[in-house]
């Protein structure tokens, strides 16, 4: 009687680790389906899609710089691109879009975005004009004097930088500077000095953000 009900035993036994397992695959696969979703929501919404294509008219900006075509529409290219810095923000909070990796993804674009114009315009005036490089070195305060801060955050992989005031302040003038010295018009030095004034007490504080 021991002998027949033992193997009826280990077949329930193995029918329960069968159905036990194949619970796991589908609640492991679920997860796993929910995590990607969620992920490529947080990442690819209207916001981070305006956030990116800063970079594609930078490289636009830049091209057509190079190409000979007219400054002035290069400075309308480059202020497309910069208020697009405007209006990512402004549609997260409208659309409740807002995330971490979007906050993130915002400031490092900034980063990049001003890296690949004052690069591109460094290039292009020791070739044409030596007076542009005096005027880029100051509307790129900020940037100077926050790079070792935004080397530090990336290893540490902090949270990102909750912008203020003065940070939104240093943006607002420095795309206006930009936008003139691509221009060339002369009054751009006047943005230039109020650039790199509110620059240096923005950069300072996002080192010392930074730091702590």
């Amino acid at each position: 009687m021991e002998n027949t009900q033992q193997p009826k035993q280990k077949e329930k036994v193995r029918e329960k680790v069968k159905r036990a397992r194949e619970n796991v695959k589908r609640v492991s696969k679920e997860v796993t389906q929910g995590v990607k979703k969620e992920i490529k929501e947080d990442f690819f919404n209207v916001p981070n899609t305006l956030t990116l294509s800063r970079l594609f008219f930078a490289f636009i900006a830049v091209y057509l710089l190079f190409s000979g075509y007219s400054r002035i529409l290069v400075a309308v290219i480059f202020s497309i691109a910069a208020i697009t810095d405007f209006f990512d923000g402004y549609l997260a909070r409208k659309l409740k879009q807002t995330t971490s990796i979007g906050a993130r993804l915002d400031q490092v674009i900034d980063r990049i975005f001003t890296a690949i114009v004052v690069f591109a315009l460094l290039f292009y005036f020791i070739k044409f004009n030596m007076n542009g490089i005096m005027l880029l070195a100051l509307v790129s305060s900020r940037e100077i004097i926050g790079l070792p801060g935004f080397i530090i955050r990336i290893i540490k992989n902090k949270d990102a930088y909750k912008v203020k005031y003065v940070g939104k302040i240093t943006t607002l003038v420095q795309s206006f500077a930009l936008a003139f010295i691509i221009a060339g018009f002369s009054f751009s030095v006047y943005f230039a000095i109020a650039t790199c004034i509110v620059g240096i007490l923005s950069g300072f504080d996002y080192l010392k953000d930074s730091l702590n």
